[in-house]
């Protein structure tokens, strides 16, 4: 039980967080594409974007930052969504520089 005194941890500032999203998608058009539109629509700043080409799919990995935890997951949602897009899922990464 927590006495008055007592306060809770201190809460990372969402400055501090760092989120990599994962995306597949069918061709680096679609991954561009859908990256344009998660950037749009969001207030996150972009950190790195990659393409990577791996068999008949493009793997595009994009490092994000200003953004929380929630909105991060939102975002993989809206491009999971996206047309020509496979796959998107996003890892949370707290304290990095």
């Amino acid at each position: 039980m927590l006495d008055a005194q007592q306060t809770a941890a201190p809460v990372a500032p969402v400055r501090d967080e760092v989120h990599v999203l994962l995306i597949a998608a069918r061709s680096s058009r679609a991954a561009l594409l859908a990256v344009e539109d998660a950037l749009g629509a969001s207030d996150a700043e972009l950190c790195r974007l990659n393409l990577k080409p791996v068999g008949e799919i493009v793997e595009a990995t994009v490092k994000l930052r200003g953004i929380d935890a929630g909105a991060a997951d939102r975002l993989a949602a809206r491009v999971g969504a996206q047309l020509g897009v496979c796959n998107a899922r996003v890892e949370h990464l707290w304290g990095l520089k």
